[in-house]
């Protein structure tokens, strides 16, 4: 089965990218899959962003404040292989639990900020369309349902046409 590098999710075989990072897979898992910085002595979840471009966006905010900070996705690592977890999961925001205090006041001033003025339509439909574009990146996959709905067609029309003629002898 091969794996992600970056965030230690597994997928099954056959796919070549990871659908959350768009790195290559690898047929390995790396000892230490999720790509945590060095100078971090205790990483601590100061927030969770819906999607990825929320956390980058806090992620950048709190670098540009000095404040060593990662992301990763909030989801357990299987359900992530399957379902592209952040969208459902969200992705957590960690920083050295001795900048948690701060990153905390950072992004609850930032979002009140945000909240007291709200983005313009132009900056909204900027974001909208980045979103899309990272989304349409990712590769369709097969669902085991549609490839049963040939089937179940296939048995409901039996059924129908015994059906029929069950009932025309009566």
């Amino acid at each position: 089965m091969p794996w992600c590098p970056k965030c230690g999710a597994e997928f099954r075989a056959g796919l070549t990218e990871c659908s959350t990072c768009h790195v290559a897979l690898v047929q390995h898992p790396a000892e230490s899959s999720i790509d945590e910085p060095v100078d971090m002595e205790k990483p601590v979840a100061v927030y969770v962003a819906k999607n990825r471009l929320e956390a980058e966006m806090v992620c950048d905010m709190l670098r540009g404040q000095g404040i060593a900070v990662f992301n990763r996705p909030a989801a357990f690592r299987q359900i992530q292989a399957y379902s592209g977890a952040d969208a459902r999961f969200g992705v957590e925001v960690l920083v050295d639990a001795a900048q948690t205090a701060r990153a905390r006041a950072l992004i609850d001033e930032t979002n009140r900020e945000l909240e007291q003025a709200p983005l313009a339509e132009e900056e909204l439909a900027r974001l909208a369309e980045e979103q899309a574009l990272e989304a349409s990146e990712q590769p369709a996959e097969d669902s085991a349902s549609f490839r049963l709905l040939p089937v179940v067609i296939g048995v409901i029309a039996a059924a129908l046409v015994l059906l029929y003629f069950v009932s025309a002898r009566m």
